[in-house]
């Protein structure tokens, strides 16, 4: 999975990179359950990762290191770091 999967896109934007980042409480990001239905009520990309896998495929995601901008102004608290990479394999 690409970069900005985690992205909630604003109506009108004209580029990918503009709209919100969909994180939790935690400043996590998220699957936006807007471009990914199957992820709503916290699934993540289960799912999708179950689909792939069944191709014989590997299924990965694209995440950028430190702390969204988004979850920064949010005032997130911070989790460890073996916390937030457990969390990150839950999901896929």
């Amino acid at each position: 999975m690409d970069y900005l999967w985690y992205r909630r896109k604003v109506e009108g934007a004209h580029h990918d990179s503009l709209g919100f980042d969909v994180i939790d409480e935690w400043g996590r990001m998220l699957p936006d359950p807007g471009r990914w239905p199957s992820s709503e009520n916290g699934k993540g990309f289960a799912e999708v990762a179950n689909r792939v896998h069944g191709l014989g495929l590997k299924f990965g995601i694209h995440v950028m290191r430190g702390i969204s901008t988004q979850a920064v102004n949010a005032n997130t608290p911070i989790l460890d770091a073996k916390t937030v990479l457990l969390c990150i394999y839950a999901i896929i």
